[in-house]
């Protein structure tokens, strides 16, 4: 049977380094643009330097205009507040396909409704632009693939297609739990380190920061817990803890994008989880989580400004 083809939509860091490596293995990828469509087709060296090797492969780059039809996997690395874009040019696709969402966020899934094959990713590896088609990639293990409907027929093919040895991919039968997981420490370092303009390493060196960070997954915690999903806050906070450790010095995503005037993800992070408990008439239950998401947001939009 023939390899899918695998469109990897967004061409930033993690989805150049995800090109390189699926290149690297002989799979049929192409890197597609998200939001530009008149630019022509090109076809780059790209380097990924990792924590011992470098690699570099010639990667084609086009836009949805360069596409006449979509059959394969979809992946999908641009920032969530482009989906509704994104899901409307896919719809207007002939063709078959998966779409898989590796971004940060609750409920990022859903301008995609309709769609067959839907799948969520937890990444658990970090990449940086760091030059002209350079960028820097660090794994810490597999990520999770999981479907958002709880079907995974054909999950496990996907993943195969998808796995590389250097940017790994697991799949999960029940993704939900990671994936609440993971929201929830975005949820402290995406708010608090752009709030106190610093790195991720302020958990572990201020014992202030580490108690409000620990205020935001108790709440986020009780939060899922009114949604059936059952979350140890502990065993967060103990890894939030390790990832602050791991990553001193480094600065969060949204951080830099408030310096380089960009649109945050926080409105699929603290202001998501906010609306969750405002549509649930419990808005009290995470109040301090709330009130940082919208000091980010101002921030972001007076900086913008």
């Amino acid at each position: 049977m023939k390899e899918a083809k695998i469109y990897i939509i967004g061409s930033g860091a993690i989805g150049k380094a995800l090109a390189v490596f699926l290149q690297q293995e002989n799979k049929q990828v192409l890197l597609v643009r998200g939001s530009v469509d008149h630019i022509p087709d090109t076809e780059e060296t790209i380097t990924v330097i990792g924590k011992e090797s470098t690699f570099q492969q010639r990667i084609t780059t086009t836009t949805f205009k360069g596409l006449q039809a979509i059959n394969g996997i979809v992946l999908i690395t641009v920032k969530a507040f482009a989906n509704r874009e994104i899901a409307q040019k896919l719809k207007e696709k002939e063709g078959d396909f998966s779409v898989v969402l590796l971004q940060n966020g609750l409920h990022v899934e859903r301008p995609f409704e309709g769609f067959d094959n839907v799948y969520r990713c937890v990444l658990f590896s970090t990449s940086q632009v760091t030059g002209d088609n350079e960028v820097t990639f660090k794994s810490v293990t597999s990520s999770p693939v999981g479907s958002v409907r709880g079907n995974n027929n054909g999950l496990q093919d996907l993943v195969d297609t998808i796995n590389t040895q250097h940017f790994g991919f697991r799949s999960e039968t029940d993704i939900t739990p990671i994936l609440w997981t993971k929201v929830i420490a975005n949820c402290a370092f995406n708010s608090i380190c752009p709030l106190l303009e610093t790195d991720n390493g302020i958990f572990i060196r201020n014992s202030e920061a580490a108690k409000l960070a620990r205020t935001v997954i108790e709440e986020c915690v009780a939060l899922a817990q009114e949604q059936g999903i059952n979350l140890d806050k502990d065993a967060i906070e103990k890894n939030l803890l390790l990832i602050s450790q791991r990553s001193d010095g480094q600065l969060i995503s949204t951080y830099m994008d408030i310096l380089q005037n960009r649109r945050t993800e926080i409105e699929s992070l603290n202001l998501e989880i906010s609306r969750m408990a405002n549509d649930m008439g419990i808005p009290e239950t995470v109040t301090h989580t709330r009130l940082l998401g919208e000091l980010v947001q101002l921030k972001s939009t007076i900086k913008i400004k």
